[in-house]
């Protein structure tokens, strides 16, 4: 009888390309995670700062999440972001049109990146 061929897959080169997409695509699945919670970080601050009269500013959770928040924000801070309102409630009004623009960024640029990462035919 004679010897069985090896499969393609059982090839060492095909089980490291396996292996390589595997944790390519499990990497593209962590930033993927990791951006949506910056994003829900973004909104959850955003909808803190809207709130304020309600919320205790100086329960610790909410000081993390609006530090985080403002943190991550970048160009689009609340404080000195791409849109400045001024008038009545004009804190709570930068804070969601500033920080909403960056979790939709953050959401993007995950999920861009995302694709990126994973091996072709797992996007």
């Amino acid at each position: 009888m004679p010897p069985k061929a090896r499969t393609d897959e059982s090839t060492p080169q095909r089980r490291t390309h396996v292996s390589q997409d595997a944790v390519r695509t499990q990497v593209a699945r962590v930033v993927r995670i990791v951006f949506v919670v910056l994003a829900a970080i973004l909104a959850l601050g955003a909808l803190l700062v809207v709130l304020r009269d309600s919320v205790n500013e100086q329960n610790s959770i909410v000081k993390l999440v609006t530090d985080i928040a403002d943190a991550v924000s970048g160009p689009f801070s609340k404080d000195d972001g791409i849109f400045d309102f001024s008038g009545k409630n004009a804190e709570a009004k930068n804070a969601l049109v500033n920080w909403g623009i960056a979790a939709v960024v953050y959401l993007v640029l995950g999920r861009v990146l995302a694709g990126v990462i994973a091996p072709k035919g797992k996007r």
